[in-house]
């Protein structure tokens, strides 16, 4: 990027959390001590995007041809899965679930219907660059935004 840019250019470092909401009943997802589940996130400016996009494309090319919906729909869980830096996730019945943050669990929940809440959640949590980049004096952190599980 020519340096005449920089003060135009968001951090491509940034990670902010995703507050997890019951997708029912619109209270805080919390566990048995009370934390509120999680999901760090990079945001769609940062690198480990980037990446994610440049090798999509390059498969694209090689396939020569455009992905299928089904395609689609299994390349952006797998992006977001990419983008996913750490969690703390609480089932809807309010306990802990102690899984480990990795590419492939990530992938396979953002992909899973029955978890469709949870991936249009973090779809809508990315879309807002004020989660990544708040104001002076407010907090990185949002709340989950207003989705529909459809």
């Amino acid at each position: 990027m020519p340096a005449i840019f920089d003060t135009l250019a968001l951090p491509t470092d940034r990670s902010a959390r995703l507050l997890l909401i019951h997708p029912v009943t619109r209270a805080p997802l919390t566990d048995e001590a009370g934390e509120q589940g999680w999901i760090e996130l990079y945001s769609w400016e940062s690198e480990q995007a980037q990446a994610h996009r440049l090798a999509r494309d390059n498969a694209q090319r090689k396939l020569g041809r455009e992905f299928t919906a089904e395609e689609e729909w299994e390349d952006m869980g797998q992006m977001l899965a990419r983008m996913t830096r750490a969690w703390h996730l609480v089932g809807l019945d309010g306990r802990a679930i102690a899984a480990p943050c990795s590419f492939d669990l990530a992938a396979g929940a953002y992909n899973a219907t029955g978890l469709r809440w949870l991936r249009n959640a973090a779809i809508a949590f990315l879309n807002v660059s004020g989660n990544f980049f708040p104001l002076a004096g407010s907090t990185p952190s949002a709340p989950m935004a207003a989705t529909n599980s459809g």
